[in-house]
């Protein structure tokens, strides 16, 4: 298998954003069914590593603008709900059917993405961990998040001293 490597300079990124910037409304739920149509098809029939690692950063950027409990910042869901509007669109920049190439402007545009959501998104699923955890089927709310990281924070700071403190007595 030949392989191809494309260097993405900050002019391909700034048209790329330039491209999604124009599309930031909301989406509609045939937007939102026909991306995750692309992804399962996308997962299905393909094998590349890079274009699978990008479905699932857009999977998650999904699972955030839908969870009922996050809220995502305004400007974060605009670049989000553009880049799902984009992933979905069957006549973007380079069409999906052209072997070899067809994704790769629909990964360009979901890595930058990924770039500018990357801290929220990174709370977002740690946010997601511990209701998994925590929860149990249960009603679980930010408050309650933000509860067990102080809880955690404080722990992770009394055991650090305690080591502190074994460690000095040791000497």
């Amino acid at each position: 298998m030949n392989t191809v490597s494309i260097q993405i300079d900050a002019q391909v990124k700034t048209h790329f954003n330039h491209l999604i910037s124009e599309k930031n409304d909301c989406l509609s739920n045939i937007e939102l069914t026909k991306a995750s149509e692309k992804i399962n098809h996308i997962r299905v029939t393909n094998k590349d590593p890079y274009i699978l690692e990008q479905m699932a950063g857009l999977e998650s950027m999904i699972a955030m603008v839908d969870d009922n409990t996050w809220t995502v910042s305004s400007e974060n869901a605009k670049l989000i709900n553009a880049t799902i509007r984009y992933v979905a669109n069957d006549s973007d920049l380079i069409p999906d059917h052209i072997p070899g190439i067809g994704y790769l402007d629909d990964c360009i545009v979901i890595d930058n993405t990924l770039d500018a959501v990357e801290q929220e998104l990174s709370e977002f699923k740690d946010f997601s961990r511990t209701r998994m955890v925590y929860a149990k089927n249960k009603q679980f709310t930010l408050s309650d998040w933000h509860k067990i990281k102080d809880q955690e924070t404080a722990s992770r700071i009394r055991n650090r001293r305690q080591k502190r403190s074994r460690l000095t007595q040791q000497w």
